[in-house]
């Protein structure tokens, strides 16, 4: 479909800031870039603008400072985030001192009186209610240490951000590929043949742009199938505008056409998939003891035309004869059962669910099948409530075309083997020092509901309000925005007014700011040491990210994971020493020495795991800021190691599904919301750009960059008399929540749908000064979310449907 000019000028726009940022290494190898640059200070750092941590160099040169790829990293990355992340340093809204609730009004207070006023409501709460009362939000900053805070506490309750991130495609990774996390497993961008994004919007962030450009120099066509057209589908991507919600529809037709005209690699099928594996009528397994086989799971042998044991027989049968079918009691394959399942969508009735031709299925799934392409995973992604579906589809076309673990393919990331902080180990917790603590008595909130959750953070608003499966009544809330990020704001809200203690430490005022009883200022990522994995590379590699600037004056900003273990140390001494902490590390310079002591233990296991010398690891982190470790290594899984599945084969047919009371076999299911169905009402879709986060949202330039408008596609406005510009009212049509917003006309929104970016709009903490009135305009998507939640994995759509009136 066409761009609008007045959009393409935009992003030229974008693209020019960048470039004055990206100017200063642009003529520079990769080889060159960390060591080339004439300058005062050259500091590798690592991104914290968000979840991905991609490499940068802080520079200072003749009084000037700015950031720039390090493009000699394994992750080199350079979006508007960091372009404006000095922005953020010096920033007005920027929280400077501890401040105490009183009354309605916050005052200042020292860090002594905070931290102590804090450590004495944590105890009292933890005496009276039990440790799992108290609750830790968390996103991916301070990952690595907040276990050691909540394990000091004895609480189960460390919950992150995924219910509305990546839950459901982790599900999914786990359920048909026995994998974790988004970086667990990622498209091998760098020698893509084809490429299709469903629902992903990948531009400029987590390196993935330096890779696919190259690929996109040799040719490689990229399909992006979206409800709105995000920045990568302007120049040679194909822009496919699909209904919201029916990404699994889509993804059922493309299968249809790739087993109807045989395109699928049957040699992959057969002996890396349960394909063959044998379905009773009831829906379970059919057993070896059953047959008198040895094991738990059962193919045909096609060439003994007898029952054999899952992953044994060189040519196991996807289809069965009518006399073997008789021998194994009526049983199916899986095979079989998933074909009459695609049966369900040919191309015309995908068609009619997705509003995508039937024609452009038929030739995408062709152009995918040929090429074996390969359909990138998902990390913040459209959100409908029927993910899980849409990503065990999306793995599983990946397995058809038999393109896992190849050059080009979607592949397994090289562990680092960089341990956690703390390990449950048993009964007990061990540290990375070797301390045991003991391990929590109750279960994790929201894993009682939703097993197969990453996390899904309403469970813990449920829990406050009702005091169900067990009280909830403190929350720490560190380097997240909860009100910009989970889909029942005035729950949440409510939820947050109930609790007796709310402690948010953070670097800006969130929303949920406001509610909290102390605020507590933190470091931002330019300010302090870091070692973690790097993310976004399918090698095995480390980063460390170097201290380059202080707090700017007046900003008396403490390390998080200092001000964690002063609040332990305060209220619980003996805990805290059983640790090695003590009151000598209340001084914040003294708790660097301690800090680095854990990373150090940590590098040791590294350095032991890869047969390194430690102080040369060290040495590298220090001077280069990364360290690959291992080379990306094709095809060991699942061909030579076996998954961590249950049957260690990519799940067609997912035993993790079955076992939780789930379909085993993906379907298209409708989403969480009601459908459009008058000429006002439209779907509500959102997502992120590569100039949109969280804490983006403040900085100047997010004031001329950010989007805060509704898009609206030109004959949607043109038939409900509205203009570019113009007011609107919004109103949920499943839970009548309203708010006003400018419209923004674009053919970059399918008719039928609006959008918006999700936390950049619609800020409500009363810390907001006239100066950044523009934080207010705009909605949060979250208001209008209906609050119904995926079963089992826990996602949450916030997606919805709501009523345009013109004002």
């Amino acid at each position: 479909m066409e761009i609008q000019r007045r959009d393409f000028l935009k992003v030229v726009g974008t693209a020019a800031l960048l470039g004055t940022a990206l100017g200063a290494v642009s003529t520079l190898s990769r080889e060159q870039s960390a060591s080339a640059i004439s300058s005062e200070r050259v500091i590798p750092v690592m991104c914290g603008a968000c979840g991905a941590g991609c490499g940068l160099l802080f520079v200072e040169r003749n009084g000037r400072r700015y950031l720039v790829p390090n493009l000699a990293h394994p992750q080199p990355g350079m979006c508007g985030r960091p372009a404006s992340a000095l922005q953020m340093w010096n920033h007005p809204l920027r929280l400077k001192r501890p401040m105490k609730r009183v009354g309605e009004k916050f005052v200042e207070v020292d860090w002594d009186s905070a931290l102590n006023e804090i450590a004495a409501k944590l105890k009292e709460i933890v005496e009276k209610y039990g440790p799992e009362s108290v609750v830790i939000a968390r996103h991916d900053v301070h990952l690595w240490f907040l276990p050691l805070f909540q394990y000091l506490i004895g609480t189960p309750n460390l919950i992150g951000h995924e219910g509305t991130c990546h839950t459901a495609s982790t599900a999914a990774r786990g359920a048909v590929l026995g994998a974790g996390g988004p970086p667990a497993v990622d498209p091998d961008y760098e020698n893509v043949t084809y490429l299709i994004l469903i629902g992903r919007s990948l531009d400029a962030a987590m390196g993935h742009i330096w890779r696919l450009t190259a690929a996109r120099e040799r040719g490689v066509k990229v399909v992006v199938v979206d409800p709105r057209a995000p920045n990568i589908a302007y120049g040679s991507v194909e822009w496919v505008p699909i209904v919201p919600g029916t990404d699994a529809a889509f993804l059922m037709g493309m299968a249809y056409v790739i087993i109807g005209e045989r395109l699928y690699d049957e040699s992959f099928v057969k002996l890396y998939t349960n394909a063959p594996m044998l379905i009773k009528p009831d829906g379970t397994p059919l057993s070896g003891k059953e047959v008198g086989v040895e094991g738990d799971y059962v193919v045909w042998d096609a060439d003994a035309q007898a029952p054999a044991p899952l992953g044994k027989a060189k040519n196991p049968a996807l289809t069965l004869n009518d006399e073997a079918r008789q021998r194994v009691g009526g049983a199916k394959t899986v095979w079989e059962l998933f074909t009459e399942r695609v049966a369900k969508y040919p191309p015309e009735a995908a068609a009619r669910i997705t509003g995508v031709d039937a024609a452009t299925i038929v030739r995408i799934a062709r152009e995918f099948a040929t090429a074996r392409g390969v359909i990138d995973d998902g990390w913040y992604a459209a959100k409908n409530g029927n993910d899980f579906d849409t990503y065990r589809l999306i793995l599983i076309l990946n397995a058809l075309v038999g393109n896992i673990d190849k050059r080009g393919g979607l592949c397994f990331q090289e562990s680092a083997g960089y341990p956690s902080i703390c390990d449950l180990v048993g009964p007990d917790v061990v540290t990375i020092t070797g301390v045991k603590l003991p391990a929590p008595k109750a279960k994790r909130i929201d894993k009682i509901k939703f097993p197969l959750a990453v996390s899904s953070f309403d469970s813990v608003y449920e829990a406050i309000l009702s005091g169900d499966p067990y009280p909830v009544k403190a929350l720490f809330v560190v380097g997240t925005g909860p009100l910009q990020r989970d889909a029942r704001y005035h729950m949440a809200v409510e939820a947050l007014r109930k609790l007796e203690l709310v402690v948010a430490i953070d670097i800006f005022p969130h929303d949920h700011v406001d509610y909290a009883h102390y605020v507590l200022p933190d470091l931002m990522f330019l300010e302090r040491e870091e070692v973690s994995t790097v993310k976004w590379t399918l090698h095995a590699a480390l980063q460390k990210s170097h201290k380059a600037l202080d707090p700017p004056p007046g900003v008396e900003a403490r390390h998080a994971p200092w001000i964690l273990m002063e609040i332990v140390r305060r209220a619980f001494p003996d805990r805290a020493k059983a640790v090695g902490y003590d009151e000598r590390y209340a001084d914040p310079h003294k708790f660097e020495e301690w800090e680095r002591q854990l990373v150090r233990e940590a590098l040791k296991k590294v350095a032991e795991r890869f047969k390194l010398p430690l102080e040369e690891l060290e040495k590298e982190l220090e001077e280069k800021g990364f360290v690959v470790l291992k080379r990306k290594s094709y095809g060991t899984r699942p061909y030579k190691t076996k998954l961590a599945t249950p049957t260690g084969l990519v799940e067609i047919y997912s035993i993790t599904a079955l076992r939780n009371k789930l379909d085993p076999l993906p379907d298209y299911r409708e989403p969480l919301y009601t459908k459009p169905k008058a000429p006002n009402e439209f779907y509500l879709v959102n997502g992120k750009d590569n100039i949109v986060s969280s804490h983006f949202a403040f900085t100047p330039n997010a004031k001329f960059l950010g989007d805060r408008s509704v898009w609206m596609n030109p004959k949607d406005a043109e038939r409900l008399g509205i203009r570019d510009g113009d007011l609107v009212e919004l109103e949920s049509i499943d839970t009548g929540a309203k708010a006003t917003a400018r419209v923004k006309v674009t053919n970059r929104v399918r008719e039928g749908v609006l959008f918006i970016y999700a936390f950049l709009g619609g800020r409500r903490s009363s810390f907001i000064t006239k100066e950044f009135e523009f934080l207010r305009e705009g909605v949060n998507p979250q208001w209008f979310a209906t609050g119904k939640i995926e079963p089992v994995v826990g996602s949450p759509p916030t997606n919805s449907t709501v009523r345009v009136r013109k004002l």
